[in-house]
């Protein structure tokens, strides 16, 4: 009868937890707690007082919009993106011309905050900060008559994994009053001043070596979905290439790819915003699967190279970087592999 009491008991024990509402019932503490957001209520914003420092403190996270009645519904889900692996390693000064901006192998989410350690390293303080455009606003800097305000812009980079950061400078002379908003012009008064601070920040980023481990990520910039700069689309007549950048950089930019890509280029148009190239595909991409070398095909042919007049668009706010073959000699297979190696070899 002794091996017969748990049982009995286990049994007694379920039966009184079955009854027990004040357990699990509506106001249970077990209780189902899955729709309790939708009557929670909205906390007033947290009022810090001015002589105290709010760097730190932002939204938790970005209220979407709602969708539109009219948005596209898929039958089947769309299919994912190619892995991008050109995460450039380190903090790189890029130029181009007069313009510096700098290069870093993390996300705008990840560089966010070290920028404002960067301000608080420096001692310097903010007079706004937008994390929905990545753009910080120092105050006016130096001595009354000669001061000096700064912009820094983050933005995604040419690829993803990647960011770029941005400075413009303006001096107190180019405003009417220093107290109103400023109307940043395109170009820094000073381009001195501007490299300047590029330069430093720089520095401090490149010393921040926790920053590609991603140990601190800001929740509210962190959740902004940031589109690289480049990105592969289909057509129905083939892959193009969409670079968010003025004409006069995507042309520098695709000319070091097709470099970079042992590209052979024959002749370019600027004027026609057109590069006349030979070829013949990427080696990894055209070597023969295993059915193709056990039936002896690929290895011993040679790759002829087929000429391509790649075009670069200017469409206001990117560029559209297409390939057409001469004489429709190319296969779609060869174009889409030469859009995506002038893709993959952008810097």
């Amino acid at each position: 009868m002794q091996a017969l009491k748990p049982i009995t008991i286990g049994t007694l024990l379920l039966s009184t937890l079955a009854g027990c509402s004040y357990l699990t019932g509506d106001d249970g503490y077990f209780r189902d707690r899955q729709g309790d957001y939708l009557v929670a209520p909205t906390a007033p914003p947290m009022d810090i007082p001015p002589e105290l420092d709010s760097y730190t403190l932002d939204a938790l996270y970005v209220v979407p919009e709602a969708l539109s009645e009219d948005r596209a519904f898929f039958l089947r889900a769309p299919a994912p993106r190619e892995l991008d692996t050109n995460i450039r390693e380190g903090v790189v000064v890029q130029r181009f011309g007069d313009r510096r901006w700098i290069v870093i192998g993390a996300e705008p989410g990840q560089v966010w905050p070290r920028m404002r350690d960067y301000w608080s390293t420096a001692q310097i303080r903010l007079a706004a900060e937008d994390p929905s455009q990545w753009q910080m606003e120092t105050i006016w800097l130096g001595e009354e008559g000669e001061r000096n305000k700064y912009q820094v812009r983050i933005e995604p980079g040419i690829h993803s994994g990647n960011s770029e950061v941005y400075v413009r400078q303006v001096s107190e002379s180019y405003v009417e009053d220093p107290d109103a908003e400023i109307n940043w012009p395109e170009d820094s008064a000073s381009l001195e001043l501007e490299h300047a601070m590029l330069d430093d920040i720089s520095l401090y980023l490149a010393d921040r070596t926790d920053l590609y481990r991603a140990s601190s990520v800001s929740l509210l910039a962190g959740s902004i979905q940031a589109e690289s700069k480049a990105n592969v689309q289909p057509t129905g007549s083939g892959d193009v290439l969409q670079i968010r950048v003025d004409f006069d950089r995507a042309w520098s930019q695709v000319s070091q790819s097709l470099d970079n890509a042992n590209i052979e280029t024959i002749d370019s148009d600027r004027d026609a915003g057109v590069y006349t190239v030979r070829y013949a595909g990427d080696i990894d991409e055209d070597q023969p699967g295993f059915f193709g070398r056990l039936f002896g095909r690929g290895n011993d042919e040679e790759l002829v190279p087929v000429e391509f007049a790649v075009t670069i668009n200017d469409e206001g706010d990117r560029v559209v970087v297409t390939a057409e073959s001469s004489d429709n000699a190319a296969t779609n297979e060869l174009h889409d592999a030469l859009i995506r190696a002038i893709h993959r070899n952008l810097i």
